[in-house]
C-alpha cells in the first residue's frame, strides 16, 4: 500500500481515460460477441461440453440478481484504478473478449440446460434469453470479464476489501451456474482464461518500448 486512498472519486483525466477506455471495449464487445453468436446459430456443428451429472444443479431464478451485479462491478474500477494503470487493464480484457472469441469459433457449443421462465422472473429472464443466444459459452465471457475486474481493483485496495471482492467474484461465478446460463467447463475455462490474459496484458505493457495513450497504444520513438 502506497497511502493513496482505494476508492476516490476520479479526477477529470482520469475519468476520461477509464471511460474512454471502456468505450472502446463497449465499440468492440458487441459486434464480436453478438456476431459470433449469430454465427454460431445458423452453425449444426454445435458440441455439447457438459456433462450429464451437470443436470442437477439446480435453478435458483434469485441467482439472477448476482448474475446481473457483474455490471455494478465494472463501474468500480472508475473509482479505484489510477489512471496510468487504466489501460493496462482494459487491454487484459480486450485480449480475453479475443481469446474467447477464437474458443468460441474453433468450439461452438450449445447450452444444455432447458431455458425456462421462472415464475416471477419472466421479465428478467425474458431480457436475458432475448439478448444473448445460447452459444458463446466456452470460456464464460461473463466469468473472465468479472475476474478481470476484481484483479484490476483489488490490487491496491485494503484486506477486508479484497476478501469482499473475492467472494462477490465467486458469488458471480456460481450464479453463471445457479441461474443455468453456463455449464462448469465454461466457468473453469472462463476463470483461466481471465489469469492468463491479463498477465500477458501486463508483461506486455511494463515493456519500456511500450507506452498507452488514452484510446491507443503507440511506440516510443525516444
Amino acid at each position: 500500500m502506497n497511502g493513496e486512498r482505494w476508492f476516490r472519486l476520479p479526477d477529470r483525466p482520469t475519468l476520461l481515460t477509464v471511460l474512454g477506455w471502456s468505450l472502446l471495449i463497449d465499440a468492440l464487445f458487441f459486434p464480436v460477441y453478438g456476431g459470433i453468436n449469430w454465427l454460431t446459430s445458423q452453425r449444426h456443428d454445435l458440441l455439447d461440453l457438459y456433462l450429464p451429472a451437470e443436470f442437477a444443479i439446480p435453478l435458483v431464478p434469485e441467482a439472477v440478481w448476482i448474475y446481473l451485479s457483474m455490471f455494478l462491478l465494472f463501474c468500480l474500477p472508475v473509482f479505484t484504478l489510477p489512471r496510468e494503470r487504466a489501460p493496462r487493464e482494459a487491454m487484459a480484457a480486450i485480449l480475453g473478449l479475443f481469446t474467447a472469441a477464437a474458443v468460441w469459433l474453433l468450439f461452438p457449443a450449445r447450452l444444455g440446460f432447458e431455458r425456462v421462465l421462472p415464475a416471477g422472473y419472466e421479465s428478467v429472464y425474458g431480457m436475458i434469453f432475448s439478448l444473448d443466444a445460447p452459444h458463446n459459452l466456452v470460456p464464460s465471457l461473463h466469468v473472465v470479464f468479472s475476474t478481470i475486474a476484481v484483479l484490476a481493483c483489488s490490487h491496491n485496495a485494503p484486506r477486508m476489501v479484497r476478501v469482499g471482492l473475492w467472494i462477490w467474484l465467486m458469488c458471480i461465478v456460481a450464479s453463471t451456474l445457479l441461474a443455468h446460463q453456463h455449464h462448469v467447463l465454461d466457468v473453469v475455462t472462463g476463470l483461466l482464461v481471465a489469469f492468463v490474459c491479463r498477465e500477458i496484458a501486463l508483461r506486455w505493457a511494463m515493456r519500456p518500448s511500450v507506452s498507452f495513450m488514452p484510446l491507443l497504444v503507440k511506440e516510443n520513438k525516444g
